[in-house]
């Protein structure tokens, strides 16, 4: 097995993964949360008044339903990408630190490009929402992918047991993933709603499993190791 040694410089003090997630995790679940508060339901103080059928009055909040599901769809995406992370990361150190909480930082804010979008489907001011959610998109997954090239350059916080050649699969997959979102920028300026798609397609491609880790020869972790995590 591969010691400390051959890792590169940490900076700061190493620290095992348990609060590093359990932070995340907790912001995950507040931004996931806070998605219902912004439906204000009909008839109560800040939400709609005037109606005469409760039913269409729910319907005409269409926008702010999509805008829900479309949240709750990346940044689950999101989540499910930095669950499936906790097995390729061993340490945390302060530089991981920062660059995640710029990440967290993205997750916490995606939804308000996402609801500018929503709220101007359809309007004249689509195509600046649409670039507006566009950009998002793509600034959310460069920050995800900051955190995955610190961990990978010189090997400093991954599993030093992983096979290089799963790391580099994932380096393709993560990399072509985000060249898509910042080609969705132009293609956005170009033709709005293609951008969009583009973007969003990009997202939900990684709602589906990922390749389960591999391992050099000999180190890869036994199952009283998995359970334990």
């Amino acid at each position: 097995m591969d010691g400390p040694r051959e890792r590169g410089k940490t900076y700061g003090a190493e620290r095992g993964l348990s609060r590093f997630e359990g932070f995340s995790d907790a912001v995950f679940a507040i931004a996931l949360t806070l998605l219902i508060v912004e439906i204000k339901v009909p008839g109560s103080p800040e939400g709609p008044h005037g109606y005469g059928d409760l039913a269409r009055a729910m319907a005409e909040q269409w926008r702010e339903h999509i805008a829900l599901l479309l949240c709750y769809v990346t940044i689950g995406a999101y989540w499910l990408q930095h669950h499936y992370s906790g097995r390729i990361y061993a340490r945390s150190d302060h530089l991981l630190g920062a660059l995640n909480l710029l990440f967290l930082l993205a997750i916490v804010v995606i939804p308000y490009p996402i609801r500018v979008w929503c709220f101007h489907l359809g309007t004249r001011f689509e195509p600046t929402g649409s670039l507006t959610l566009v950009a998002g998109l793509a600034l959310t997954a460069c920050t995800w992918m900051a955190k995955w090239f610190y961990g990978l350059s010189g090997r400093r916080v991954m599993d030093e047991r992983l096979a290089p050649d799963f790391l580099r699969q994932m380096t393709r997959r993560y990399g072509l993933a985000t060249l898509i979102q910042i080609a969705a920028v132009p293609v956005e300026l170009a033709v709005p709603r293609a951008g969009v798609a583009l973007a969003l397609l990009c997202v939900a491609f990684f709602l589906l499993p990922q390749p389960k880790p591999r391992y050099r020869p000999g180190q890869a972790p036994d199952a009283e190791e998995i359970e334990s995590e």
